[in-house]
């Protein structure tokens, strides 16, 4: 796990340092915010998420994008993959592969296209990029990156919509989270976003946290009418697949923290806050009620579902502290970084150690490969 508290680390202080370079702009009346920084912190992240040569499901994106063999003019009916099987990417992949990418270029073409949007997202929208750059690590938004290729592209291509939604622009949202399905189906969760958009903890936040309950404590003879949607989609999915080990119950309740948090100071906490606030916490709200659901079913599909709205809480959690009462942000800030701290190692150090599960190339070492 070295060298993952090392790029946590160096991610700190360069979020550190934006945010000391935005402040210096505004006292000088400069109405812009700090970009080369940003960058380098994009970069960075861009790089230890490309130069990968395995771990988690990075061989198994390697083995198949080796044994690709069509190419675009060689393409047969036959051969077009179906919308459960990630159209989008398959095609993408067909794309590179013709252009002759090695599998070490496939991997950082995908960083790029990821880490960018998620970077992007967070600068935009948190309160304390410190916090909220520490938050991508910890909660595992930006680790994620590195096991599931299709889920995090479509991801950060979610995320791209947001301003949209919170704009009212509905038509461009849509195309957006529709072409994000292309690349994994169940993009198509983030159709909800509209939905979310009210003040939290009245009776539509109520209305939510009942019908996910009753989701998830009903899941057993609900079975039926789940797998079906998925059979309309695609995707063919068993009783067992769907019902197999649960959720792990540490994790259900770290992503209930900023739900519950929240709980503690009511509609008072939101009295002043504007959309983006009232849609970040329903989003992390659902994040967290669907790992609910998760206890009940399969971690492998609920927990992956619920990673989809993963970034909203990396966005509420420093403006709930910001926005506390300073007395109680005193002890809310430490508690946060012990906590989350606590939950990183947890799951990079005992659960699923991150050394014995990832392993990279040098920067020097790739540049090479293409002389």
């Amino acid at each position: 796990m070295n060298r993952l508290w090392l790029v946590l680390g160096a991610s700190l202080l360069l979020a550190w340092l934006i945010e000391w370079r935005d402040q210096k702009f505004k006292l000088c009346g400069a109405q812009r915010q700090e970009r080369a920084l940003t960058w380098c912190l994009t970069l960075m992240l861009i790089l230890f998420c490309g130069l990968r040569i395995w771990g988690n499901d990075t061989d198994t994106y390697i083995e198949n994008y080796e044994l690709l063999t069509p190419t675009l003019d060689e393409m047969t009916a036959e051969d077009i993959p179906s919308f459960a099987k990630a159209i989008g990417f398959s095609f993408l992949n067909i794309i590179l592969k013709t252009i002759g990418l090695s599998s070490q270029d496939y991997l950082m073409f995908y960083a790029v296209l990821t880490v960018i949007p998620y970077v992007y997202f967070v600068r935009k929208y948190s309160t304390d990029l410190v916090l909220g750059v520490f938050l991508m690590f910890a909660t595992g938004f930006y680790t994620f990156s590195m096991a599931a290729i299709k889920q995090s592209l479509a991801t950060g291509i979610c995320l791209c919509a947001i301003p949209f939604a919170l704009e009212g622009k509905w038509i461009k949202f849509s195309l957006i989270v529709t072409f994000s399905s292309l690349f994994h189906p169940y993009a198509l969760i983030y159709f909800l976003v509209p939905f979310m958009i009210f003040e939290p903890w009245k009776g539509k936040t109520i209305l939510c946290v009942i019908l996910f309950m009753a989701a998830g404590l009903l899941l057993e003879p609900l079975i039926g009418t789940v797998l079906d949607i998925t059979d309309m989609m695609g995707a063919e999915y068993t009783v067992a697949e769907m019902m197999g080990e649960g959720v792990n119950l540490f994790r259900v309740l770290v992503s209930f923290v900023p739900m519950i948090t929240a709980l503690f100071y009511g509609n008072a906490l939101f009295k002043d806050a504007g959309k983006d606030v009232h849609l970040m916490f329903n989003l992390a709200m659902v994040n967290a009620l669907i790992m609910f659901v998760g206890i009940f079913g399969t971690a492998n599909y609920f927990a992956r579902l619920a990673n989809y709205f993963l970034p909203a809480q990396v966005i509420f959690l420093p403006w709930l502290i910001r926005s506390a009462h300073p007395s109680d942000r005193r002890w809310l800030m430490p508690a946060c970084i012990i906590g989350y701290l606590g939950y990183f190692y947890y799951e990079n150090a005992i659960i699923r150690p991150f050394d014995s599960g990832y392993a990279q190339m040098s920067l020097w070492e790739y540049i090479g490969s293409h002389f």
